[in-house]
């Protein structure tokens, strides 16, 4: 058997302590991540319950022109204004408490020039799967809404029937520039009436702080015990190297050749010696 090289013996052993340290590395990385969404979670929490057990305010001075909603997200303002007849759209995959619904969209024009999208209210889908007769009109006419804004969804490209996100690119154009955003409608109130909303009001959600701080304390135990679960891998592996090369080192000795066995010298008889004589 070759026996490896103390250059080759200690490559390994480096290798091991490296590939440790790399996963340790990659650990941290993850931690931090886990962390930045565990920070993330809980900077929008603090603002939900903030900006949502205020009181309404105006929707201008929430969200002044040309701005979008961003930190006054989860806030409750009232605007003025009209719906945008014919702009409803149903948004069809977002089921509330497991029921299927249909989500009715629309475009509201507000009082100072702006657009502003809307989630009216929420309706169970039939088993007809035909909206005439349960979905309701947009109200006409002069309207004060009640909103909790949103910042604006994602778009992930799913239209129609398979859309999932509250978004402009699922709406007709609007008359007017959109505002960056959407508001969940509180309360729809008009000359005679005011109501929850189109159909029923669509419940705001619950937030958490999820698992992301566990995972944040797994990810950074695990970049502790990677490296030095390497260094033991490493010095159990050079050991097991260093007794190989010892045993291999001192080898067999080559046996001698036996010798060859001394014959014994034979007694003379009797008859020999008086010969002699």
């Amino acid at each position: 058997m070759t026996t490896p090289s103390l250059a080759s013996r200690i490559l390994r052993v480096v290798g091991i302590v490296a590939v440790g340290l790399a996963v340790s590395a990659v650990a941290v990385k993850a931690g931090f991540w886990q962390l930045g969404r565990h920070e993330a979670r809980a900077a929008a929490i603090e603002l939900y319950e903030a900006n949502a057990e205020a009181d309404a305010v105006p929707l201008a001075e929430a969200v002044p022109a040309g701005n979008p909603v961003g930190d006054a997200e989860w806030t409750r303002v009232t605007v003025d204004g009209e719906f945008e007849q014919g702009s409803t759209t149903l948004l069809r995959n977002r089921p509330v408490d497991r029921e299927r619904s249909w989500h009715v969209l629309a475009w509201f024009d507000t009082t100072d020039g702006r657009s502003l999208l809307v989630d009216a209210g929420w309706v169970p889908i039939p088993d007809s799967g035909e909206p005439d007769g349960v979905v309701p009109g947009l109200p006409a006419g002069d309207v004060t809404l009640e909103v909790v804004l949103r910042a604006a969804e994602e778009d992930d490209g799913r239209r129609d029937d398979g859309a999932t996100r509250i978004t402009p690119v699922q709406m007709p154009a609007p008359a007017a520039e959109p505002i960056d955003g959407y508001g969940m409608v509180q309360q729809v109130c008009t000359a005679t009436r005011c109501e929850d909303a189109l159909g029923a009001q669509v419940p705001l959600p619950t937030l958490s702080l999820g698992p992301h701080l566990a995972y944040t304390w797994q990810w950074f135990a695990f970049a502790l015990i990677a490296p030095v679960a390497g260094v033991l891998l490493a010095r159990r592996e050079w050991a097991a190297m260093t007794a190989t090369g010892d045993d291999a080192g001192a080898g067999p000795r080559a046996s001698s050749p036996p010798k060859a066995a001394r014959r014994r010298r034979a007694e003379p008889s009797d008859e020999e010696i008086e010969d002699a004589l």
